[in-house]
C-alpha cells in the first residue's frame, strides 16, 4: 500500500474511532455498549498504528513533516480514553499528561532541521 492509501485508510478509522468515542461518552449506546466500546478501541488503535506506519512509506524528504513527539502525545490520549472507559482512577492523569505531550510536540519537532541551514542561500 502507498502511503496516500494508508492515509486514506487511517482517517477512516479515526473517523469511525471518534464515533464509537462519542456515543460510549454522551451514553447514547442504544443497548450496544460493548460492541461500541470494542468498536472504540479497534478503530482508534488501528487509526493510530496506521498513521505510524504511513511514516515508514515516505521519502527522507518529508520526515521533518512527521513530529513522532504528537504521535506519542496521541497514544497517551488513547490510553487515557481507554482508561477512561474501563473507569480506572488515574484516567484523568492519564489524559493531561497525553494533551500536555501533545501540546508541548507543537513547540518541538526531533525532525525539524534548524532555520540556519536555510540561511545558507543568503549568505552566499
Amino acid at each position: 500500500m502507498k502511503a496516500k492509501q494508508i492515509k486514506i485508510l487511517s482517517n477512516i478509522f479515526y473517523i469511525l474511532g471518534i464515533i464509537c468515542a462519542i456515543l460510549l461518552f454522551t451514553h447514547n449506546t442504544h443497548g450496544f455498549f460493548t460492541a461500541i466500546r470494542i468498536g472504540f478501541y479497534v478503530f482508534g488503535g488501528a487509526g493510530l498504528v496506521l498513521s505510524l506506519l504511513q511514516f515508514t512509506f515516505i521519502t527522507e524528504d518529508k520526515w521533518e513533516d512527521f513530529n513522532l513527539l504528537f504521535w506519542i502525545g496521541s497514544l497517551v490520549v488513547f490510553i487515557g480514553f481507554v482508561a477512561k472507559t474501563t473507569h480506572l482512577k488515574y484516567a484523568t492523569h492519564i489524559l493531561i499528561v497525553g494533551l500536555a505531550i501533545t501540546g508541548i510536540s507543537y513547540f518541538v519537532n526531533p525532525f525539524k532541521k534548524d532555520k540556519t541551514d536555510e540561511d545558507e542561500l543568503l549568505d552566499n
